[in-house]
């Protein structure tokens, strides 16, 4: 195995790799020899690893460039002009912070992806780079040129390969799982080819599609893109099943469409107000119902021990269901709590106007929504009994 040391700069100290998660990637490309290069190269890494060259784990560099440089010359017998395919891992600093991976973890690593990636049976180059602060990466360097089959090996779905050998990886070696991308993919492909086949027009294409959550939009490295209910944007073409780029275009030809970043602006405002919306809504009730809930009164042979567990009792219950009041009535029935037995030697005709007196200032605080609480309050007891959400 063949390492190089270097000294650390302090420019590398403060540029370090950072990732929330495991990355695993990778595409065709050409120029092997400069690859070789740019692996043997020192840049900004503090120690360079020769894990394995064409199955020999004790290769040199000399080795590795002649290597790379074979598979070069063997694309030549093809018309391809990629001759390898570079994948790298990165795994998620915070499994690698207190025990970095072994060598045979490495290894293992290595495995999993090629099996993935269908590579078994080629010629491959790992390398290992070490970053400042103990960050290592690896890349992974095959020949695509079949030897067996005299052609190049194929590269088709190499994400979902490199998705399924994260999450084998993620699990062997105890790492913490990548969250997955947007987990409605098929709902969102499914729903808006429905809309478009029931549809004849841009503009009823995309009415339907708003009323069901989405937003079109012109998009910048794709022509047209579709936002969901969250902001999220994706390519509007890869949504809809067996329609063309040309279909679509022709369909909005002569269509204005806003821009992807308004669309999502414009998405994320409407998810932020729905909250707000829901609130309103829960706390807009008849006014019927609070002249109900005020004629309910104390019994007038509770102690005051029982009319004290009675308030605990519903102050818990408006905990739990605070979300149907607004910041303003809570903090007016708050207020009135504070009070404790303030009220307390209060005759009836009393209790009874200041019922009525709460009943209004709710009121006036549910229609024009006062961040200020009502002037006159009632008595803690009176209060958690007479208001009741619903």
């Amino acid at each position: 195995m063949f390492t190089a040391h270097y000294r650390k700069s302090a420019a590398s100290q403060r540029r370090l790799w950072r990732s929330s998660n495991m990355v695993i990637a990778g595409k065709i490309r050409g120029n092997a020899p400069q690859l070789a290069s740019y692996l043997l190269a020192q840049g900004e890494n503090e120690r360079i690893t020769i894990l394995d060259v064409d199955g020999h784990s004790y290769a040199d560099a000399a080795h590795l460039k002649d290597t790379l440089y074979s598979m070069e010359l063997n694309s030549e017998l093809t018309r391809s002009r990629n001759s390898v395919y570079h994948a790298y891992i990165n795994p998620n600093p915070e499994d690698t912070t207190d025990r970095a991976m072994s060598m045979e973890e490495w290894q293992q690593s290595v495995e999993i992806l090629t099996k993935q990636l269908g590579y078994e049976d080629q010629r491959r180059v790992v390398v290992l780079h070490e970053k400042p602060g103990n960050r290592i990466h690896a890349h992974i360097v095959y020949e695509r040129y079949n030897h067996e089959r005299r052609a190049m090996t194929t590269y088709e779905q190499n994400y979902k390969a490199h998705d399924r050998a994260r999450a084998e990886m993620e699990r062997k070696f105890s790492h913490k799982p990548t969250p997955q991308k947007n987990n409605n993919r098929a709902g969102h492909k499914q729903t808006l080819t429905a809309i478009w086949q029931r549809t004849d027009t841009a503009a009823a294409f995309m009415s339907e599609a708003k009323a069901n959550g989405y937003q079109i939009a012109m998009g910048t490295d794709r022509p047209f893109k579709v936002i969901d209910s969250d902001g999220v944007s994706f390519d509007l073409v890869r949504k809809l099943d067996g329609i063309k780029t040309s279909e679509v275009r022709q369909r909005f030809s002569d269509t204005k469409l806003v821009s992807e970043k308004q669309a999502i602006r414009e998405q994320q405002q409407v998810k932020q107000q729905q909250p707000k919306q829901e609130q309103l809504k829960t706390t807009e009730q008849p006014a019927e119902k609070a002249a109900a809930g005020s004629d309910q009164t104390p019994a007038a042979g509770d102690t005051p021990s029982d009319a004290r567990q009675q308030f605990l009792q519903n102050i818990k219950d408006v905990r739990e269901r605070n979300r149907s009041l607004t910041t303003e009535i809570t903090l007016s029935v708050l207020i009135a709590l504070k009070v404790c037995f303030s009220f307390k030697g209060s005759t009836t005709e009393k209790r009874a106007w200041l019922k009525d007196a709460f009943a209004v200032t709710t009121h006036q605080i549910t229609e024009r929504q006062c961040k200020s609480p009502p002037k006159v309050m009632l008595g803690f007891i009176e209060a958690a009994q007479y208001y009741k959400p619903t």
